[in-house]
């Protein structure tokens, strides 16, 4: 199911180039994912020929290997002559008649999953603020990569914790499940992806989806808002402490509260969470 969900990071890459492509005055951009001890090109705007369609790339060899080494960005100007990278790939640079390059490392968590280049037809200087565009877009792709792989990894939890339906859940797991819920929301409402941003709400919803086991259809509906406030008092925190965490005041929080015990025809805070529960609306 993770592999289904998790759009492909290639053409996240490839949307990237088209970015920089009208952000900055680079005629030719490509970039690739790491795998292992190499980088394999696969997304590319500007190119003229087919000689750097899939090319691999030792982490050893050339401006991309030193990039992906180092995990710092990194430029030549006069590629063919330069004494500062290894020339494995001269044939292939040059058949675009690129002079100058640059690249940068998209690193996720200290590991270079992926890098991408920007390439001038000329023998002139990469100016500083190209550069900084290149280097910003290719943070902004490790961010989203991060953000894919926290999806994946909580979905894997959710996965394994179904494993054995039948048995009790340990409420140390459905204590993970809430977190995962809030860590998820939490990610969408800072990413400025709109499209991002649905991805990972829908991801959300499906790990709810998996997790609930409700033994009956639920007889009430939660807002957003409310079903943040409860899954917050299931994790065992305070009004304050929540209000803290979702950036409201103490009295909101106690007003949320009043609303979901009376939806929930519950006399504590503790009856709330159990039927809740029992109708499937928080694991």
């Amino acid at each position: 199911m993770t592999d289904f969900l998790r759009p492909s990071d290639a053409d996240a890459i490839r949307a990237e180039l088209r970015y920089l492509r009208r952000s900055t005055t680079l005629p030719v951009l490509f970039g690739g994912m790491v795998d292992g001890r190499c980088l394999r090109l696969s997304g590319f705007v500007g190119t003229r020929g087919t000689l750097l369609r899939d090319l691999v790339i030792d982490t050893e060899c050339g401006l991309g290997g030193r990039v992906i080494a180092e995990q710092r960005a990194g430029a030549v100007q006069d590629y063919a002559n330069s004494r500062h990278i290894t020339h494995d790939y001269d044939h292939e640079v040059a058949s675009e008649g690129i002079e100058s390059l640059l690249a940068a490392p998209v690193v996720v968590r200290g590991q270079t999953r992926a890098a991408v280049y920007g390439g001038l037809r000329a023998n002139l200087p990469i100016g500083d603020v190209v550069a900084d565009v290149v280097m910003r877009s290719a943070h902004k792709l490790a961010r989203e990569i991060e953000i894919r792989d926290e999806v994946d990894r909580r979905l894997t939890m959710i996965e394994n914790s179904r494993t054995a339906p039948d048995a009790p859940r340990d409420p140390k797991v459905s204590e993970g499940i809430t977190e995962s819920y809030l860590a998820l929301r939490a990610i969408a409402d800072r990413l400025s992806d709109d499209a991002l941003s649905a991805e990972v709400r829908a991801v959300e919803r499906q790990l709810r989806g998996l997790a609930t086991g409700a033994t009956e259809p639920p007889r009430v509906s939660l807002s957003a808002r409310e079903f943040e406030v409860l899954t917050h008092v299931a994790l065992g925190c305070r009004n304050a402490e929540i209000a803290e965490r979702l950036s409201l005041s103490v009295e909101t929080i106690k007003s949320y509260m009043r609303n979901i015990m009376t939806k929930l025809d519950a006399r504590s805070r503790h009856e709330a969470v159990v039927e809740a529960r029992r109708q499937g609306l928080i694991p």
